[in-house]
């Protein structure tokens, strides 16, 4: 069998359906098909206004929007806080550093 001699392709299996056959069980009536559903609706919905968006919302808007604040200003004042600590931590050693060579050296207040 030489490069040019291809076998001719196989055709598609009886017993595997294609996208567009209706498959049914022996015995049973096709079901009716679904009707079709339009692309696009008949009639143009108005997009609600932020002012009928937020009266739908309501209170319950006003307090995910105040916990979301309240979570930001949260983490940002734990990484606030551990900035100062270690400020803080370091000039009291440099602090207490210093006071304890000046007195080993023996200088005076």
């Amino acid at each position: 069998m030489s490069i040019d001699d291809t076998p001719p392709p196989r055709p598609v299996p009886r017993n595997v359906p294609t996208l567009t056959e209706i498959v049914t069980v022996a015995g049973e009536p096709a079901a009716p098909l679904p009707p079709a559903v339009p692309a696009m609706p008949a009639a143009p919905v108005a997009a609600p206004t932020a002012q009928q968006l937020l009266a739908l919302l309501g209170a319950d808007f006003d307090q995910l929007i105040a916990d979301a604040i309240a979570r930001a200003l949260h983490e940002q004042m734990q990484g606030l806080r551990a900035r100062v600590q270690h400020t803080v931590a370091e000039v009291v050693r440099d602090a207490l550093a210093r006071e304890a060579h000046r007195r080993a050296v023996g200088e005076n207040p």
